[in-house]
């Protein structure tokens, strides 16, 4: 750590009635340092407000804390990865300027719906200790007598506000990044169904998302900043992984269509076909599918497909959709190992050149040799990358 480090410290709103879900939900995962550290930045914000916005001295505010330089490197990892810390670096002439902005701890309702923290918190405390947390802050107490006649969801809200309430609010991200930088962040439309996609299927909160756009930001040769969307599957993609006890298949919601072998999509909904098999390995995405434990079979499968025919899951969940269409809802394994042939003879790296062949070649299963004799027509598509 360079010689002059200072930070400031920014706090958007007011929770003091929220300390009791940072005590009871936050505090068993993070540990008593990180909760401390939290509630003294919260002191050294209103601190800051009252002298004009003056930055600490890191050395002067580590003493009031006891804590050394990397335990409080540690400790601001953590509240990092449970969305209660933003963190901005500049580094200019020999010295460091961090910015921490605060994130308002989540209650009850909301910290329990993200899987990845109901799992820790039910894995540090135990399942009797979650359920007694589940009656302090959601339980009612009603006389058997009644009847309920509240209204449902489904009686008073349409499908198409169904479906947009489960969309990932894009409006609500953009505020956040203008909120925390002046930057001209651009998301293409490649970059929103990636992060669609994560957002559905891990039960992502819009910190998380927000945490991740910024460590995916790419500047071009204009000067633009846009996020990279290599780098934002990358950075997703570790996230999931450092997350652990966690059983993200039982949530999934793909975005299949198998019309998309018959006709065309248009290039959103192929956007987000697409980012589903690239953010799912084959296990998870056949799992998705089935809905329940793969068999000795399926499993097969995928396994000859990675390691004799050497395709990329991305390959194989595209292979997968594509074979359950054409065999009427089976996984027929001679015909999936057929078309992995065809793939590999045919030089097919790419999901899209894979897709068009699919699409416009309309393969069957009865004729092989057919499929050899079009190579021609596939001399210009672009060759795959390995994700990592």
């Amino acid at each position: 750590m360079q010689h002059d480090v200072r930070f400031y410290v920014i706090k958007k709103y007011a929770f003091s009635s929220n300390f009791h879900f940072l005590d009871d939900l936050y505090s068993p995962i993070l540990g008593c340092n990180a909760t401390s550290l939290y509630t003294k930045l919260i002191h050294e914000a209103k601190k800051q407000v009252i002298t004009l916005g003056v930055s600490t001295e890191l050395k002067d505010f580590l003493k009031q804390v006891n804590l050394t330089a990397v335990e409080f490197g540690e400790t601001r990892i953590k509240l990092e990865a449970l969305g209660l810390v933003t963190t901005y670096l500049v580094t200019k002439d020999n010295q460091c300027v961090y910015t921490f902005v605060l994130n308002e701890p989540l209650n009850f309702s909301l910290f329990s719906q993200n899987q990845k923290f109901r799992h820790l918190l039910i894995k540090q405390i135990g399942e009797l200790n979650y359920q007694k947390l589940e009656y302090v802050y959601g339980a009612t107490r009603i006389s058997v007598n009644t009847d309920n006649v509240t209204a449902s969801f489904e009686s008073v809200f349409s499908d198409e506000e169904i479906n947009q309430i489960s969309l990932m609010n894009f409006d609500e991200l953009y505020k956040r990044i203008a909120a925390c930088t002046s930057l001209p962040i651009v998301i293409n439309k490649e970059a929103k169904a990636i992060i669609e996609s994560y957002f559905k299927n891990y039960d992502l909160s819009i910190n998380e998302i927000e945490r991740i756009i910024y460590q995916s930001i790419a500047i071009t040769d204009d000067h633009c900043y846009h996020i990279d969307p290599g780098l934002l599957r990358i950075k997703f993609h570790q996230m999931i992984n450092s997350v652990n006890n966690l059983n993200v298949l039982q949530n999934i919601k793909l975005n299949r269509n198998i019309k998309m072998f018959a006709k065309h999509l248009s290039p959103i909904e192929t956007a987000q076909v697409f980012a589903d098999y690239q953010s799912l390995n084959a296990e998870q995405y056949l799992r998705a599918i089935v809905k329940n434990h793969l068999t000795e079979e399926q499993l097969s499968i995928i396994n000859i497909l990675r390691t004799k025919y050497l395709l990329p899951d991305f390959v194989i969940n595209l292979l997968v959709d594509f074979t359950i269409y054409k065999a009427n809802g089976t996984l027929n394994k001679k015909y999936i190992i057929k078309v992995a042939q065809t793939i590999n003879n045919l030089g097919l790296k790419s999901l899209q050149a894979i897709y068009d062949y699919f699409h416009f070649n309309n393969i069957s299963s009865s004729s092989y040799s057919q499929l050899i004799n079009q190579t021609n027509e596939l001399e210009t598509l672009v060759e795959w990358l390995p994700e990592e």
